[in-house]
């Protein structure tokens, strides 16, 4: 386990952040247990690679932990696999493939951590990680012990886990699919395409800004709320894809933050819908 002094900039795909003196590193899942008695989920924050994140300029004054269990085990059941929190989606994406195993195409162009994925319910183009979660290990920050949850008791939804706040996840039991390796190239080839048509490249943004719903799609009422390519200091709407806001190297979080608030206003104006943040403000913001 490393404690360090961390400016959360360096380690979020945003680029936000300013600095936190309880930067938690764990390396392996041992570290678990050295974790200090002063640490719980109210002032603790379980941090991945930072792709859906936004940290407040100010410094971040509680502790904030971020797991590197990176491991993608075999199991007596050749569908089954044993994957650290730490592990990175893309990489996970490319063993399926290599291993013959379906289910896992979406996971390429998803720039996050299994453990980020397994939070939030990551998924894309129809598909999401909960379909292949069996279980997941993870640790309690406020009752201080290890607890293996199935996939019934977290409940999963449209972006969303309803028993994970205030956990570290350690580590998952996934299920997937034999596959014809000819079949998995071409999916994972086919979403490629799809993305870079419709999406703007990952740096200095963190992937979708509102959720959709089953009414709308968040993006289509941005744009048609006129919003396409406005800008508020150095963060912009995207003109490629308007759910996705790019910040300019040097851009503020305070920025974005009321990027993100003058678009909710607008589109409710327009349409009476409110839209639903996927990214997270973490730290303070007015």
């Amino acid at each position: 386990m490393k404690i360090n002094n961390v400016n959360l900039s360096k380690v979020t795909t945003y680029r936000f952040g300013g600095l936190c003196k309880n930067f938690i590193i764990l390396e392996n899942p041992d570290d678990i247990l050295e974790i200090p008695e002063t640490i719980n989920s109210a002032n603790t924050f379980v941090l991945g690679r930072g792709s859906n994140i936004a940290f407040s300029d100010n410094e971040y004054t509680g502790y904030i932990l971020k797991s590197e269990f990176q491991y993608i085990n075999k199991t007596n059941n050749l569908n089954i696999l044993e994957v650290g929190s730490g592990t990175y989606l893309p990489e996970l994406s490319r063993y399926l493939k290599e291993n013959e195993l379906g289910g896992g195409e979406f996971l390429l162009g998803i720039p996050g951590t299994l453990g980020g994925a397994l939070k939030m319910n990551a998924g894309s183009y129809g598909y999401e990680i909960a379909t292949n979660v069996l279980e997941i290990k993870c640790y309690d920050l406020d009752e201080k012990k290890i607890i293996i949850l199935d996939k019934d008791s977290i409940n999963y939804s449209y972006r969303n886990s309803n028993n994970l706040d205030n956990k570290i996840i350690i580590s998952s039991i996934l299920k997937f699919e034999n596959c014809d390796p000819k079949i998995i190239s071409k999916k994972m080839s086919d979403f490629n395409m799809r993305r870079k048509k419709s999406q703007p490249p990952g740096i200095y943004n963190a992937g979708s800004v509102f959720k959709n719903s089953d009414n709308y799609f968040a993006g289509e009422l941005i744009e048609n709320a006129g919003l396409k390519g406005f800008s508020i200091d150095n963060v912009s709407v995207s003109t490629k894809h308007a759910n996705f806001f790019i910040a300019k190297k040097g851009a503020k979080a305070s920025s974005l933050f009321s990027l993100v608030q003058h678009v909710k206003e607008k589109v409710y104006d327009k349409y009476e819908v409110n839209l639903e943040e996927e990214i997270q403000f973490i730290g303070e913001f007015t």
